[in-house]
């Protein structure tokens, strides 16, 4: 065998060779169709396009030939190069120089051989134009001048160095992308306007368990599964229409259990005629299994913090403000300063645990808004009436400046409250004593604006640019000399700009602060509704087995202007019931006192006693409501023996008027024994209350009897509060719900509740006012306050 020799220019040759970046570049159609043509024209198996290396010959274009090289020490091109015209061997096998060459006694079993010299732009042969057969044949004039002409054109081909390194560069570039998507552990991919897969990096291949043949240029359909791509289809219709699209889908994973992605489409515009036409998407899909569990996880133990603290610390404050209003009877002085103790730090705990859970809202997106269009003058005068208190104990006054006519805004009140009430709290907290905060209201074009100035130390320069932060404070020290959490202002911001307004403050150290905020003005306002209250009636069944006592009772209330008709059993009461109406029954219930239980399941039973007002007065009430809390008694009220006469009148005189004057009765849904007794004794100037602590129980209530309200906490022994609602949705007079839970509610998630409430957010005034407010009633001047 021959080896073929260096031409004498070889170092150049090289050179040139290099310069032109086509060595290892990937297949290009330019040289391609040639390979083609050279096929069809001289009817061979082989036709490439070799470029002569150090060591190897290497196709640039190859058709008819796996291998992508083969060594230079027997190729046939590299004796082709040393020629200036075309290098023919019609048959190897008998050509001396060829006939023991491996490309010749092995595959590919190279018989007839043709090869043009290609030369580069600066003239020196790179490489050749070459066909191959494995069948000797002839080779004339003819074909030598149309093997001339293709590799005239391959030669151009070459020699267009700048489209050669740009596509060398765009090569690189390509493989530089492939290399940065593959190593993204993200779904990356680009899907033409027939829904092929045009590019797809690596994630796509280990998530769907193929390889890259199986999925290039394949359908979504294809690569997906028909089951996984009709949920799917939707979402790639409106990309191939223009619109960008992300959703979230559970994503079978081969070898694996199915993983939550989320799943963006970005559309691609067309050039020219087509730029306002999507001609494809971008796709970016995000494993957001861990996220998902996580955000579980938090969910789950904010739902925890909500209830296990929220409740007992509701109890906690509305028992403490029951007695510092004397509902129990005058506390003494030095009592008096305990409760006020007891109940400014349990306000202050519900503060802190309230904006640790508004801000874990705020950051995961399901801060609940209950918008309505009010006036902001009396909400503002509502605000600086509830923060009197505070600035009285600082020594501050507030100041509240407003013009005559409303300003109307569509907001949440309780939010803008809270907002006033950051504002205000910390313009007290940092003004000397003897001095004013002023709020001023004023409208500014199509804004409504607040304002909350004070004439504190102001804010040093250093802390302005971080002053909306979460826990931001100016001192360190400020947190255990003025108190607060640092992350009241991180929540107004986010509740003003939710509300589609802003937020932002001047300020001038040694002078003071202006801490202000805008909201859209409202052009329209609602006139509200309001109804007077009725009242009372007479003449009383009491049960009581002790004569004695039962004597004293009827006295108490034979004093206090009542009838009495008193028995001493069970049977007598059904007997005296049959018999004649009652205003109201008391009897005595003990904890182990079933014949009395069963008494009055069966009054509630019975449609004519139904509704009848029952005061239960026993040495042991309170144990007995406890005992009894599960059980459908709709106790009106629960006295202990020795009797208070004034409790006994008053208690049986609330039941009746209740009653009799058709006051509105609500079912509360609770299962906190002392929830159901703060939230009776709030409202029962105004309304009569029966209890569930379960759901079986409030169906059966709400099958029983028809109600005007139903007040409903969500966390409930067995289930949930919301499955209670299609129970009210089919009643044919369905009450109005306020949901009064330790539980947050996702914005757009009320599922047609009246309102709602969240323990420990809400003090007692703004739970009366929410109910007098949803059962139209026109709250009464002495109303219970907090």
């Amino acid at each position: 065998m021959l080896e073929p020799l260096k031409p004498l220019d070889e170092t150049a040759r090289l050179a040139e060779l290099l310069d032109l970046r086509l060595l290892d570049s990937p297949p290009e159609e330019r040289f391609d169709r040639l390979t083609r043509l050279a096929l069809k024209l001289f009817g061979v198996k082989t036709a490439l396009v070799s470029l002569i290396d150090h060591e190897r010959q290497w196709f640039k274009s190859r058709q008819g030939l796996d291998a992508p090289e083969t060594p230079r020490n027997i190729s046939f091109c590299g004796h082709a190069i040393l020629n200036d015209g075309p290098f023919v061997i019609e048959d190897a096998s008998s050509d001396a120089r060829f006939a023991d060459n491996p490309l010749v006694t092995g595959g590919p079993c190279i018989r007839f051989y043709a090869g043009m010299p290609l030369r580069g732009p600066n003239g020196f042969k790179v490489g050749t134009f070459c066909l191959i057969d494995p069948v000797a044949r002839r080779f004339d004039e003819e074909d030598r001048a149309a093997l001339r002409d293709l590799a005239a054109v391959a030669a151009a081909e070459i020699a267009n160095k700048d489209l050669s390194i740009a596509l060398h560069t765009s090569s690189e570039n390509e493989l530089r992308l492939r290399q940065i998507t593959d190593a993204v552990p993200a779904l990356i991919a680009y899907v033409d306007a027939g829904q092929h897969l045009v590019f797809h990096n690596r994630a796509y291949e280990e998530v769907f368990g193929l390889t890259a043949q199986d999925i290039q240029g394949k359908t979504l359909r294809e690569v997906m599964g028909e089951e996984l791509y009709e949920t799917v289809c939707r979402h790639v219709d409106k990309a191939l229409a223009g619109e960008a699209v992300r959703y979230e889908r559970l994503q079978p994973v081969a070898g694996q259990q199915a993983r939550e992605y989320a799943m963006n489409y970005f559309p691609r515009y067309g050039e020219g005629a087509q730029r306002e036409q999507a001609i494809g998407f971008y796709v970016l899909g995000t494993d957001i299994t861990e996220m998902k569990r996580l955000n579980r996880m938090k969910s789950e133990f904010v739902s925890t913090v909500s209830h296990e603290l929220r409740t007992p610390l509701t109890s906690i404050r509305g028992s403490l403000g029951l007695l510092a209003g004397g509902v129990a009877g005058a506390v003494p002085d030095a009592a008096r300063n305990l409760i006020d103790i007891a109940k400014n730090n349990s306000e202050r705990l519900i503060r802190l645990i309230n904006d640790i859970l508004d801000t874990e809202k705020i950051e995961s997106g399901q801060m609940r808004l209950a918008l309505q269009v009010v006036a902001l003058q009396p909400l503002l005068q509502q605000g600086l009436a509830a923060n009197e208190g505070f600035a009285s104990e600082h020594g501050v006054t507030l100041q509240l400046h407003a013009p005559a006519e409303p300003l109307w805004v569509n907001i949440d009140n309780d939010r803008i409250t809270q907002v006033l009430t950051n504002l205000v709290s910390n313009a007290v907290k940092f003004s000397p004593r003897s001095a004013a905060v002023e709020v001023t209201l004023s409208r500014r074009d199509a804004w409504v604006r607040i304002e909350v100035l004070d004439h504190g130390p102001g804010i040093p320069d250093e802390f302005r640019s971080r002053i909306f932060q979460k826990f931001s404070q100016a001192d360190a020290s400020d947190t255990r000399v003025k108190g607060g959490t640092g992350l009241g202002l991180a929540i107004s911001k986010a509740i003003v700009e939710r509300l589609g307004g802003n937020i932002g403050f001047t300020s001038t150290v040694g002078v003071g602060s202006c801490f202000f905020f805008e909201l859209p003005e409202w052009q329209a306002a609602p006139v509200p509704a309001a109804i007077g209250l009725p009242a009372s009636a007479q003449r009383i069944l009491v049960c009581e087995p002790d004569p004695d006592i039962a004597r004293l009772i009827s006295m108490m209330l034979e004093k206090a202007g009542f009838e009495v008709d008193a028995v001493h059993g069970c049977q007598q009461v059904l007997a005296r019931l049959a018999t004649r109406p009652y205003a109201a029954m008391t009897v005595d219930l003990q904890p182990t006192d079933h014949a009395g239980v069963a008494l009055i399941l069966a009054l509630r039973s019975d449609a004519r006693t139904r509704n009848l007002p029952i005061v239960v007065v026993s040495a042991a009430a309170g144990e007995s409501q406890i005992r009894f809390n599960n059980q459908q008694l709709s106790v009106s009220n629960w006295l202990n023996k020795p009797i208070d006469e004034n409790l006994l009148v008053c208690g049986l005189r609330s039941s009746i008027a209740s009653m009799a004057a058709g006051l509105p009765r609500i079912l509360h849904v609770e299962d906190d024994l002392d929830i159901q007794t703060i939230t009776a004794a709030l409202a029962q100037d105004f309304a009569v209350f029966e209890f569930a602590a379960t759901l079986p129980q409030a169906r059966a209530q709400l099958l029983a009897q028809r109600f005007d309200l139903v007040l409903l906490d969500l966390s409930l022994p067995g289930g949930s509060g919301w499955d209670l609602f299609p129970d009210i949705n089919a009643l044919p007079h369905r009450p109005p719900v306020v949901v009064f839970s330790a539980t947050d509610v996702t914005d757009g998630d009320d599922r047609g509740a009246a309102a709602i409430l969240v323990k420990a957010q809400t003090s007692n005034e703004e739970l009366l006012s929410t109910i007098q407010r949803v059962l139209q009633i026109t709250p009464a001047t002495d109303s219970k306050d907090s």
